[in-house]
């Protein structure tokens, strides 16, 4: 959708009637928001809408329905939300749902969409997606490993970082070239780690900057290979790998043993 100032992909675009509302929405699995994201979504009135055919039906006879912006996340980054909408001075509506807590704030303003804060026993709304391009590096590692496991299992000798990406990530095929990139650096700084680290000797990231590709991973070794005697202790021996790559992971983000460039990602810095 055209913003006056740039395009966005709207996450969302929900309406009510009586009051007429439509609601853009910005979902963000994780802690942070994109600054320049959040400023266009906000800059949408009415006229953007009409404009580019994005008004609902019922609402086409209506001269100037109310529009807003909702930023939804998960519950347990809420905190982290709240400071991102305070830091960038925006006043917006905020919907966090978590498995236990449901709560909608900063919405008080806004005719029809009434905040609320509710417990519940319910647990998580079904997923459709596991991860998005903006889960955290714990998030991707989880389905990281499995997909280099499944190319060892497969005896493959080479696999690109463009085709983990695709399987991994639903949204691939929408996500514009600038993202890719970025997500396939996070990704080429996760298999370089595990290759120096837990996996060392069974395969090898190769950087690569050629037109259409960024690195692959070179297998190197596999307990598919092994003699059948020893191949389950080989893959038991895989699966410690693995189970301890995770466990570093978590212990660095809960102990802050991160870098500049993971902590600017999550907000942590400034940016120039």
């Amino acid at each position: 959708m055209s913003t006056p100032l740039g395009n966005i992909r709207v996450d969302a675009l929900v309406y009510r009637r009586e009051p007429d509302l439509i609601v853009l929405s910005e979902a963000k699995s994780g802690r942070n928001l994109e600054c320049d994201q959040a400023k266009k979504y906000l800059a949408v009135d009415s006229s953007w809408l009409r404009r580019a055919g994005a008004i609902p039906p019922e609402l086409r006879p209506v001269r100037d329905p109310a529009v807003c912006t909702l930023f939804v996340g998960r519950e347990e980054h809420r905190s982290d939300l709240e400071t991102g909408l305070e830091h960038l001075g925006i006043s917006a509506p905020l919907l966090t749902v978590g498995s236990g807590r449901a709560r909608l704030t900063g919405s008080s303003d806004v005719s029809g969409l009434d905040p609320f804060d509710e417990s519940h026993h319910a647990g998580l709304p079904p997923a459709r997606i596991p991860v998005d391009h903006q889960s955290s590096d714990e998030d991707l590692m989880e389905l990281l490993l499995p997909q280099i496991v499944a190319a060892q299992s497969a005896e493959e000798d080479i696999v690109s970082v463009e085709a983990i990406a695709e399987r991994i990530l639903p949204e691939w095929v929408v996500l514009s070239h600038g993202i890719r990139e970025a997500f396939l650096k996070r990704l080429a700084a996760l298999l370089q780690g595990l290759a120096a680290r837990e996996m060392r000797g069974q395969f090898r990231y190769e950087s690569l900057r050629q037109p259409h590709t960024r690195g692959r991973v070179l297998i190197e070794a596999t307990p598919a290979s092994r003699d059948p005697r020893g191949r389950t202790q080989a893959w038991q021996a895989q699966q410690r790998h693995a189970a301890s790559a995770l466990k570093r992971r978590q212990a660095q983000e809960e102990a802050g043993q991160l870098s500049l460039d993971e902590l600017a990602e999550q907000g942590g810095l400034a940016q120039e």
